[in-house]
This record gives structure tokens, C-alpha cells and sequence, in this order.
């Protein structure tokens, strides 16, 4: 049976989430979902589901703060170099894009560099 993050686990994996992801940016790193989720140390079962989610979340949190997005650092397996498709379309929900993902892919990582 998959145990639920509470929501005071979730935002102490979104902090780790945040440091992760800042220094990887400052070290030129991509990682990948399951890096991800073996430094968060997030348990079986729906290991990368839980990941997907806590990067959806600060997604929108940096979204709605105006900041750079730093979710689209974590590189798919399928995709390499880039995030899954789902966070892209996680990403037009939220209305930060409409035109080529790609385009909205590039414009973001340059922000995520200017902003070092």
C-alpha cells in the first residue's frame, strides 16, 4: 500500500528539492527523476510519481513568484536532456506557455543560467 507524503513531509522534500536543483544549476548538472528521487530518499511504491509531483509543485511555485523554472532541470530518461513530457504539459495548464514547447524549454533554461 503507497503511504501519502503529509504535508509537512512535502514541504520539507520541496526545500531539499529546491537545494538540489540550485546546485546542480550552479554545477551545470541535469539529473535525472530517480537522482532525484534517491537524494530526497522518497519510498516506494510511485517513487517517480511522488517526484513528478513535488516538480509540478515547485513548478508553479516559481511560476507564481516570478523566478526561473527550476523543475525543467531534471532531465527524463526517455528524453534525454530534457524534462518529460508531462511537466511541459503541466507547464501549459498553468498557462507559462502556448506556443512550441521547445521555444518555452530554451527561453526557460537561458533564464535559469542568467539567474547564477
Amino acid at each position: 500500500m503507497s503511504r501519502a507524503i503529509t504535508g509537512e513531509e512535502r514541504e520539507r522534500l520541496l526545500g531539499e528539492l529546491e537545494s538540489l536543483l540550485d546546485q546542480a544549476r550552479t554545477q551545470g548538472r541535469r539529473p535525472g527523476y530517480l537522482e532525484v528521487a534517491d537524494a530526497l530518499a522518497i519510498e516506494a511504491p510511485l517513487r517517480i510519481h511522488k517526484t513528478t509531483r513535488l516538480l509540478e509543485i515547485l513548478l508553479k511555485r516559481d511560476a507564481d513568484a516570478g523566478q526561473p523554472l527550476r523543475s525543467l532541470l531534471v532531465a527524463s530518461k526517455t528524453r534525454p536532456g530534457r524534462p518529460a513530457d508531462g511537466l511541459f504539459d503541466r507547464a501549459r495548464r498553468l498557462g507559462l506557455f502556448n506556443d512550441d514547447p521547445e521555444a518555452f524549454y530554451q527561453r526557460e533554461m537561458a533564464r535559469l543560467v542568467q539567474s547564477d
